[in-house]
Protein backbone atom coordinates (compact mmCIF):
# COMPACT_ATOMS: atom_id res chain seq x y z
CA UNK A 1 0.00 0.00 0.00
CA UNK A 2 1.68 3.45 -0.87
CA UNK A 3 2.72 5.40 2.15
CA UNK A 4 1.00 8.87 2.96
CA UNK A 5 3.59 10.44 1.16
CA UNK A 6 2.65 12.93 -1.85
CA UNK A 7 4.71 14.35 -4.34
CA UNK A 8 7.32 16.68 -3.07
CA UNK A 9 9.00 19.87 -3.91
CA UNK A 10 11.73 18.68 -3.24
CA UNK A 11 11.85 15.89 -6.07
CA UNK A 12 13.90 16.82 -9.14
CA UNK A 13 13.10 14.84 -12.34
CA UNK A 14 15.62 14.89 -15.03
CA UNK A 15 15.81 13.69 -18.42
CA UNK A 16 18.78 13.96 -20.57
CA UNK A 17 18.11 14.65 -24.27
CA UNK A 18 20.52 13.73 -27.38
CA UNK A 19 18.89 13.94 -30.69
CA UNK A 20 15.84 12.16 -29.29
CA UNK A 21 13.26 14.90 -29.01
CA UNK A 22 10.02 13.02 -29.97
CA UNK A 23 10.93 10.76 -27.08
CA UNK A 24 11.67 13.58 -24.66
CA UNK A 25 8.42 15.57 -25.39
CA UNK A 26 6.23 12.52 -25.52
CA UNK A 27 7.74 12.09 -21.96
CA UNK A 28 7.37 15.51 -20.70
CA UNK A 29 4.12 15.66 -21.62
CA UNK A 30 3.10 12.05 -19.99
CA UNK A 31 4.34 13.92 -16.72
CA UNK A 32 2.66 16.88 -16.74
CA UNK A 33 -0.71 15.11 -17.67
CA UNK A 34 -0.24 13.28 -14.62
CA UNK A 35 0.10 15.97 -12.37
CA UNK A 36 4.04 16.47 -11.80
CA UNK A 37 4.64 20.08 -11.13
CA UNK A 38 6.34 22.14 -14.02
CA UNK A 39 9.11 23.29 -11.49
CA UNK A 40 10.02 19.12 -10.80
CA UNK A 41 10.95 18.57 -14.13
CA UNK A 42 15.11 19.13 -15.71
CA UNK A 43 15.33 18.39 -19.39
CA UNK A 44 18.90 18.23 -20.50
CA UNK A 45 20.45 18.87 -23.94
CA UNK A 46 23.52 17.47 -24.45
CA UNK A 47 24.70 19.80 -27.32
CA UNK A 48 22.47 17.79 -29.63
CA UNK A 49 20.74 18.91 -33.28
CA UNK A 50 17.39 19.23 -30.64
CA UNK A 51 19.16 22.02 -28.81
CA UNK A 52 16.41 24.61 -30.07
CA UNK A 53 13.30 22.58 -29.54
CA UNK A 54 14.23 21.91 -26.11
CA UNK A 55 14.84 25.43 -25.28
CA UNK A 56 10.86 25.80 -26.57
CA UNK A 57 9.86 22.81 -25.09
CA UNK A 58 10.99 24.26 -21.97
CA UNK A 59 9.66 27.39 -22.38
CA UNK A 60 6.33 26.41 -23.41
CA UNK A 61 6.21 23.90 -20.93
CA UNK A 62 7.48 26.16 -17.74
CA UNK A 63 9.91 23.37 -16.93
CA UNK A 64 13.53 23.27 -16.44
CA UNK A 65 15.88 23.29 -19.30
CA UNK A 66 19.81 23.43 -19.67
CA UNK A 67 21.49 23.71 -22.68
CA UNK A 68 25.20 22.57 -22.76
CA UNK A 69 27.52 23.36 -25.03
CA UNK A 70 29.31 20.05 -25.04
CA UNK A 71 28.19 16.68 -25.63
CA UNK A 72 29.90 15.09 -22.49
CA UNK A 73 27.99 11.86 -22.54
CA UNK A 74 25.54 10.38 -19.66
CA UNK A 75 26.99 11.06 -16.58
CA UNK A 76 28.04 15.03 -17.83
CA UNK A 77 24.81 15.90 -18.87
CA UNK A 78 22.96 14.45 -15.80
CA UNK A 79 25.57 15.97 -13.25
CA UNK A 80 24.72 19.56 -15.04
CA UNK A 81 20.95 18.98 -14.21
CA UNK A 82 21.80 17.69 -10.51
CA UNK A 83 23.88 20.43 -9.79
CA UNK A 84 21.10 22.87 -10.54
CA UNK A 85 18.40 20.70 -8.79
CA UNK A 86 20.42 21.10 -5.91
CA UNK A 87 20.89 24.55 -6.43
CA UNK A 88 17.09 25.10 -6.55
CA UNK A 89 16.79 22.81 -3.20
CA UNK A 90 15.81 19.50 -4.30
CA UNK A 91 16.60 16.30 -2.04
CA UNK A 92 15.63 13.36 -4.08
CA UNK A 93 16.53 13.04 -7.95
CA UNK A 94 15.10 10.59 -10.10
CA UNK A 95 16.81 10.08 -13.56
CA UNK A 96 14.77 8.85 -16.84
CA UNK A 97 16.12 7.86 -20.26
CA UNK A 98 13.79 9.97 -22.72
CA UNK A 99 12.24 6.08 -24.01
CA UNK A 100 11.09 5.72 -20.83
CA UNK A 101 7.07 5.09 -19.80
CA UNK A 102 6.65 5.89 -16.25
CA UNK A 103 3.41 6.50 -13.79
CA UNK A 104 3.45 9.18 -10.94
CA UNK A 105 2.64 6.49 -9.11
CA UNK A 106 5.66 4.32 -9.81
CA UNK A 107 7.66 7.77 -9.21
CA UNK A 108 5.62 8.56 -5.71
CA UNK A 109 5.88 5.17 -4.68
CA UNK A 110 10.20 5.15 -5.04
CA UNK A 111 10.18 8.82 -3.42
CA UNK A 112 7.86 7.34 -0.32
CA UNK A 113 10.49 3.86 -0.36
CA UNK A 114 14.06 6.78 -0.40
CA UNK A 115 11.78 8.42 2.68
CA UNK A 116 11.13 5.52 4.50
CA UNK A 117 14.07 3.48 4.15
CA UNK A 118 17.03 5.76 5.22
CA UNK A 119 19.66 2.97 4.53
CA UNK A 120 18.61 2.90 0.80
CA UNK A 121 20.72 5.37 -1.46
CA UNK A 122 19.34 4.59 -5.07
CA UNK A 123 16.36 2.38 -5.99
CA UNK A 124 14.56 2.35 -9.29
CA UNK A 125 11.63 0.13 -10.62
CA UNK A 126 11.54 -3.04 -11.97
CA UNK A 127 12.11 -2.27 -15.47
CA UNK A 128 9.61 -4.34 -18.41
CA UNK A 129 9.01 -3.81 -22.25
CA UNK A 130 7.12 -1.01 -23.73
CA UNK A 131 5.90 -3.36 -26.53
CA UNK A 132 5.60 -6.70 -24.74
CA UNK A 133 4.46 -5.28 -21.22
CA UNK A 134 4.60 -8.22 -19.57
CA UNK A 135 8.50 -9.68 -19.82
CA UNK A 136 11.16 -7.88 -17.46
CA UNK A 137 13.51 -6.02 -18.63
CA UNK A 138 15.35 -5.68 -15.16
CA UNK A 139 14.84 -6.38 -11.75
CA UNK A 140 17.95 -4.93 -10.94
CA UNK A 141 21.48 -4.86 -12.37
CA UNK A 142 24.53 -7.67 -11.80
CA UNK A 143 28.03 -7.66 -12.51
CA UNK A 144 30.51 -10.61 -12.78
CA UNK A 145 34.28 -9.20 -12.07
CA UNK A 146 35.23 -12.91 -12.42
CA UNK A 147 33.95 -12.48 -16.62
CA UNK A 148 35.35 -8.84 -16.85
CA UNK A 149 32.43 -7.23 -15.21
CA UNK A 150 30.08 -8.57 -17.81
CA UNK A 151 26.72 -7.15 -16.97
CA UNK A 152 23.46 -8.77 -16.47
CA UNK A 153 19.58 -8.35 -14.94
CA UNK A 154 17.91 -9.54 -12.85
CA UNK A 155 15.21 -12.21 -14.16
CA UNK A 156 15.51 -10.50 -17.74
CA UNK A 157 13.33 -11.84 -20.37
CA UNK A 158 10.91 -13.66 -18.25
CA UNK A 159 7.33 -13.31 -18.05
CA UNK A 160 6.33 -10.69 -14.76
CA UNK A 161 3.52 -13.22 -14.31
CA UNK A 162 5.45 -16.42 -13.64
CA UNK A 163 8.32 -15.04 -11.89
CA UNK A 164 8.89 -14.60 -7.24
CA UNK A 165 10.57 -11.76 -6.80
CA UNK A 166 10.82 -9.87 -3.54
CA UNK A 167 9.24 -6.99 -2.88
CA UNK A 168 12.48 -5.13 -2.36
CA UNK A 169 15.32 -6.42 -4.37
CA UNK A 170 18.88 -5.88 -2.59
CA UNK A 171 20.57 -8.84 -4.43
CA UNK A 172 22.03 -6.54 -6.70
CA UNK A 173 24.81 -4.35 -8.15
CA UNK A 174 23.36 -1.69 -9.78
CA UNK A 175 20.34 0.15 -10.60
CA UNK A 176 19.32 0.71 -13.91
CA UNK A 177 20.30 4.37 -15.15
CA UNK A 178 17.48 4.34 -17.40
CA UNK A 179 15.19 5.13 -14.19
CA UNK A 180 17.20 5.59 -11.34
CA UNK A 181 16.08 7.66 -7.96
CA UNK A 182 18.33 8.88 -5.38
CA UNK A 183 18.95 10.99 -2.20
CA UNK A 184 21.10 13.52 -2.20
CA UNK A 185 23.15 12.50 0.83
CA UNK A 186 24.86 9.63 -1.37
CA UNK A 187 26.46 12.59 -3.13
CA UNK A 188 28.67 13.69 0.41
CA UNK A 189 30.16 9.92 0.30
CA UNK A 190 30.61 9.41 -3.05
CA UNK A 191 30.21 12.24 -5.07
CA UNK A 192 29.07 12.37 -8.90
CA UNK A 193 28.91 9.95 -11.24
CA UNK A 194 32.42 9.53 -13.44
CA UNK A 195 32.08 11.57 -16.61
CA UNK A 196 35.43 9.48 -17.97
CA UNK A 197 32.39 6.53 -18.90
CA UNK A 198 30.82 8.84 -21.81
CA UNK A 199 28.25 6.20 -21.97
CA UNK A 200 27.65 3.01 -20.39
CA UNK A 201 28.59 1.57 -16.81
CA UNK A 202 28.63 5.31 -15.52
CA UNK A 203 25.53 3.98 -13.13
CA UNK A 204 27.47 0.63 -12.43
CA UNK A 205 30.59 1.89 -11.31
CA UNK A 206 28.41 4.67 -9.56
CA UNK A 207 26.39 1.89 -7.75
CA UNK A 208 29.52 -0.18 -6.82
CA UNK A 209 31.19 2.96 -5.44
CA UNK A 210 28.42 3.59 -2.91
CA UNK A 211 28.48 -0.17 -1.87
CA UNK A 212 31.94 -0.46 -1.34
CA UNK A 213 31.42 2.33 2.08
CA UNK A 214 29.43 -0.12 3.28
CA UNK A 215 26.70 2.57 4.90
CA UNK A 216 24.74 2.37 1.89
CA UNK A 217 22.35 -0.05 0.41
CA UNK A 218 20.77 -0.16 -3.15
CA UNK A 219 17.23 -1.68 -4.02
CA UNK A 220 14.70 -2.50 -6.71
CA UNK A 221 11.34 -2.08 -5.91
CA UNK A 222 9.70 -5.00 -7.91
CA UNK A 223 6.34 -3.90 -7.46
CA UNK A 224 5.92 -0.85 -9.25
CA UNK A 225 7.35 -0.56 -12.88
CA UNK A 226 8.35 1.63 -15.51
CA UNK A 227 8.85 0.67 -19.49
CA UNK A 228 11.91 1.06 -22.10
CA UNK A 229 12.16 0.06 -25.85
CA UNK A 230 14.82 -2.21 -26.67
CA UNK A 231 17.59 -0.24 -28.85
CA UNK A 232 19.69 -1.62 -31.39
CA UNK A 233 23.71 -2.21 -30.63
CA UNK A 234 26.30 -1.22 -33.40
CA UNK A 235 29.91 -0.49 -33.29
CA UNK A 236 29.71 2.47 -30.97
CA UNK A 237 27.79 0.55 -28.52
CA UNK A 238 30.86 -2.24 -28.63
CA UNK A 239 33.20 0.58 -28.51
CA UNK A 240 32.21 2.16 -25.04
CA UNK A 241 31.45 -1.46 -23.68
CA UNK A 242 34.69 -2.70 -24.77
CA UNK A 243 36.47 0.09 -22.89
CA UNK A 244 34.66 0.70 -20.24
CA UNK A 245 34.63 -3.22 -19.13
CA UNK A 246 38.19 -3.39 -19.54
CA UNK A 247 38.59 0.50 -17.18
CA UNK A 248 36.48 -1.43 -14.26
CA UNK A 249 38.37 -4.50 -14.55
CA UNK A 250 41.47 -2.43 -13.79
CA UNK A 251 39.44 0.31 -11.26
CA UNK A 252 37.96 -2.60 -9.28
CA UNK A 253 40.16 -5.86 -9.53
CA UNK A 254 37.86 -7.65 -12.13
CA UNK A 255 39.30 -10.49 -14.69
CA UNK A 256 41.32 -8.37 -17.44
CA UNK A 257 42.67 -11.37 -19.00
CA UNK A 258 39.01 -12.35 -19.65
CA UNK A 259 37.64 -9.46 -21.02
CA UNK A 260 40.60 -9.08 -23.27
CA UNK A 261 40.54 -12.15 -24.54
CA UNK A 262 37.03 -12.46 -25.16
CA UNK A 263 36.98 -9.00 -26.87
CA UNK A 264 39.99 -9.74 -29.66
CA UNK A 265 37.62 -12.75 -30.45
CA UNK A 266 34.88 -10.85 -31.22
CA UNK A 267 37.17 -8.38 -33.17
CA UNK A 268 38.73 -11.59 -35.27
CA UNK A 269 35.11 -12.69 -35.85
CA UNK A 270 33.84 -9.30 -37.49
CA UNK A 271 36.98 -9.15 -39.47
CA UNK A 272 36.04 -12.36 -41.16
CA UNK A 273 32.96 -11.40 -41.83
CA UNK A 274 34.05 -8.21 -43.42
CA UNK A 275 32.47 -5.75 -40.51
CA UNK A 276 35.33 -3.92 -40.21
CA UNK A 277 33.90 -1.24 -38.55
CA UNK A 278 32.55 -2.63 -35.90
CA UNK A 279 35.99 -4.80 -35.67
CA UNK A 280 37.48 -1.34 -35.31
CA UNK A 281 35.01 -0.33 -32.29
CA UNK A 282 36.43 -3.68 -30.47
CA UNK A 283 40.45 -3.36 -30.94
CA UNK A 284 40.55 0.38 -30.44
CA UNK A 285 37.94 0.02 -26.93
CA UNK A 286 40.61 -2.51 -26.15
CA UNK A 287 43.33 -0.56 -26.57
CA UNK A 288 42.14 2.78 -25.08
CA UNK A 289 40.60 0.63 -22.12
CA UNK A 290 44.36 -0.97 -21.52
CA UNK A 291 46.37 1.92 -22.59
CA UNK A 292 44.44 4.62 -20.75
CA UNK A 293 45.65 6.83 -17.31
CA UNK A 294 43.94 5.41 -14.50
CA UNK A 295 44.21 8.37 -12.46
CA UNK A 296 43.01 10.32 -14.85
CA UNK A 297 40.06 8.04 -15.01
CA UNK A 298 39.92 8.03 -10.90
CA UNK A 299 39.61 11.82 -10.87
CA UNK A 300 36.68 12.50 -13.77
Amino acid sequence: MEKNFTLMDDLAIIILNYNSFEDTQREVNSLLSEGIPEKSIYIVDNNSKDRKEIEKLGSQKQINSILSDYNGGYAFGNNLAIKKAMEDGKNYFLLLNPDIEISRSTISQLYNDLKEFPDIGIIGPRICYRNIRDRIFSDGGLLFPEEGFQGGHTNSEQDKNYVNAPHYNYNIKYVDGSALMFRKEILDDVGLMNTSFFMYYEESEWCLRLLKTNKWKIAVNTQCEAFNLASDKGSFYEYYITRNRIWMCRLYDGNLKYVTKERWKFARKALKKGKFSMAKAYIKGILDGLYSNLDKIKNE
